[in-house]
């Protein structure tokens, strides 16, 4: 084999090797407690005594989807400034409204 085609193997299973271990860097439990600590933005309005149902029915009132994500209300096929605006300013009226509800917001994901 010519230095230059065990240069290029090794280059080759370098990214091989890079490209695996950042796929097996959480596995397991540990993946599993990571995938179950991200939080939709509507869980980061809480209110002490509020069972998952008058939550969820507050935060479709307030414009959330059933989910707990939401949708900006910009028109589809909007330009990607008009996106973030539109999606900016729809948390921020999430908010609100779910504070008018007496829910504090938790630190992490602010507008």
């Amino acid at each position: 084999m010519t230095l230059l085609k065990r240069v290029y193997f090794v280059f080759i299973l370098i990214l091989f090797l890079l490209g695996c271990g950042t796929q097996l860097a959480l596995s397991g439990q540990e993946r599993e407690d990571y995938l179950k600590s991200i939080k939709s933005y509507g869980e980061y309005f809480v209110k002490p005594g509020v069972s998952r149902d008058e939550w969820k029915k507050d935060w479709i009132a307030c414009g959330g989807m059933a989910d707990g994500g939401f949708s900006s209300d910009a028109p589809s096929g909007s330009p990607t400034e008009i996106l973030i605006k539109a999606s900016k300013q729809k948390r921020k009226n999430l908010a609100a409204c779910m504070q008018f509800k007496n829910y504090d917001q938790l630190k992490g994901f602010e507008y």
